[in-house]
């Protein structure tokens, strides 16, 4: 682990992140950002790429078969021994098995087997409302009607906000010290998650724009 002025330097040499993540720009790239983590020392760089490990098999589908989740999971969970990297993945984890009930329960599915901290309560509690879950977590009721008409884009949304708020409460009260250096590349996964999505977007919109605008002209020179 680096001494506290070496995390001051590589926190300091890191720009900002924005306010909100539901921005147009990311404000470092990808490869800016592996540079500059080069400083960390080996023992924060392994810990650090267990969080980036986590983050990338995060992005893939939720239709992953349930027993992909339960054996990544715990493939993952039992070599973490950093507490907030750990709490990281379980927060994902917990935000991760309701959607996946609410998902298969409007599938008219059983309970899911599921893994962490959240599977056995939501196995027991099948058949309450929301499984007596929205005391704790306020947001399952609007994520459960997003799910009812199908509104994706809005529903990431959501999911991306919860992290958000959560990761950037830890960081401010975490300063110039490796947790810092986790929460950082936290949030900023984040923002880089919403704004790579608006790019696709943006150009899956041109492209539809310029087929529709070749169709006319193939059928005006007709």
């Amino acid at each position: 682990m680096l001494a506290r002025p070496a995390y001051y330097t590589l926190l300091s040499s890191l720009p900002a992140l924005p306010p909100r993540f539901d921005v147009e720009r990311c404000p470092i790239t990808r490869s800016r950002l592996e540079q500059r983590l080069q400083m960390l020392s080996p023992d924060d760089a392994m810990v650090l790429n267990r969080l980036l490990d986590f983050l990338a098999w995060d992005r893939q589908p939720l239709e992953q078969s349930d027993q992909d989740v339960i054996t990544n999971y715990q493939a993952l969970i039992d070599t973490i021994r950093h507490p907030l990297l750990r709490e990281f993945i379980d927060d994902h984890m917990d935000r991760r098995t309701i959607l996946s009930a609410l998902r298969r329960r409007r599938q008219g599915g059983g309970a899911p087997p599921g893994v962490g901290r959240l599977a056995e309560p939501i196995r027991r509690r099948w058949n309450q409302p929301l499984f007596g879950l929205e005391t704790r977590f306020p947001w399952i009721a609007e994520a459960d009607r997003l799910l009812a008409v199908g509104a994706a884009r809005e529903l990431e949304k959501l999911i991306l906000a919860i992290s958000w708020t959560r990761w950037s409460r830890e960081a401010s009260h975490r300063h110039f010290s490796f947790e810092a250096v986790l929460l950082y590349v936290a949030r900023w996964a984040i923002v880089h998650r919403w704004t790579s999505q608006n790019a696709i977007a943006g150009r899956e919109r041109f492209e539809s724009l310029l087929e529709t605008l070749l169709e006319d002209h193939v059928h005006f020179d007709n």
